[in-house]
């Protein structure tokens, strides 16, 4: 079996070696405040870890309970009408171990979904779903993957509910993650329409972010596309819209919020001036 190596990890965005992976998550995991309670989904940020890898480990935490044979990963920076993109066989490399393809889940969407392929030694470096593979294999060392970029339209909420569909008809027990960071505000972003500091770190997060959360956890896929595409409050809300949207379809109507910040927050510098809102979701 062919491995995917990883990209990120060698750039610094979380740690290459293991023991300090394996330390970093363990620390992270710990920060959860309460029991697991989530059932089948969940929504997590994808910045480098020294900012959101906390608030991305309180999901797979409260989702910890769960025993998945497959995971689906959903991410993707993407644009509506674009097709999806798949890796349908061989794995990927963490500081953990490997993390295998499930390829007959994965061949079936991408022939369904006429998914653009990727193989393990010709691929595009994405981050919204490598940083969320050394969780996985933390938490769930024995399951296999399904990992797609969705584009942020009708499709996205489709693959969803056919991941749900089809681990009920095969009785796979999954679990599906919606990778997207929230508003990117800042000179640097392109997107600064209430200026600087404080004042407008309280507009991103609490007048642009939270709509989409709001849509997110009261199940409104297309809501939540809707709100991201025209307020730029989500990076990758197609890959939240699938998790919310195989979360439906598994019977599952409202989400939960865990957490909801910033990299400002979680940085602690000075007057803010550029930030990214990161939150934690579970179904």
């Amino acid at each position: 079996m062919k491995i995917r190596q990883a990209f990120f990890a060698n750039q610094g965005w979380y740690p290459a070696d293991e023991s300090t992976c394996r330390q970093v998550i363990d620390e992270y995991l710990a920060d959860f405040p309460g029991t697991p309670r989530g059932t089948r989904a969940g929504v997590v940020p994808h910045a480098g870890w020294i900012y959101s890898g906390r608030t991305a480990a309180k999901t797979f935490a409260a989702l910890s309970d769960c025993k998945p044979r497959v995971v689906f990963v959903f991410g993707g920076h993407m644009h509506p009408g674009e097709r999806c993109v798949c890796m349908p066989r061989d794995a990927f490399a963490t500081p953990l171990g490997e993390l295998p393809v499930d390829e007959k889940l994965a061949a079936d969407l991408v022939s369904r979904f006429d998914c653009r392929t990727e193989s393990s030694d010709d691929f595009q470096p994405d981050n919204t779903i490598e940083l969320q593979l050394p969780f996985i294999k933390a938490v769930w060392p024995a399951a296999r993957v399904v990992a797609v970029q969705v584009p942020p339209d009708d499709t996205a909420a489709e693959v969803g509910a056919w991941a749900a569909r089809e681990s009920k008809a095969r009785s796979i027990d999954a679990v599906a993650i919606g990778s997207s960071d929230l508003t990117h505000y800042g000179a640097n972003y392109g997107f600064q329409p209430q200026g600087s500091g404080g004042a407008a770190h309280a507009w991103s997060k609490e007048k642009n972010d939270r709509p989409f959360i709001d849509k997110l956890l009261a199940a409104d896929w297309r809501g939540a596309i809707e709100h991201a595409l025209a307020n730029h409050s989500a990076c990758c809300p197609g890959a939240a819209a699938a998790a919310v949207s195989f979360a439906a379809d598994m019977g599952i109507e409202a989400g939960k919020l865990i957490e909801h910040t910033t990299s400002h927050e979680v940085g602690g510098r000075g007057t803010p001036s550029m930030w990214v809102g990161y939150a934690a979701i579970v179904y």
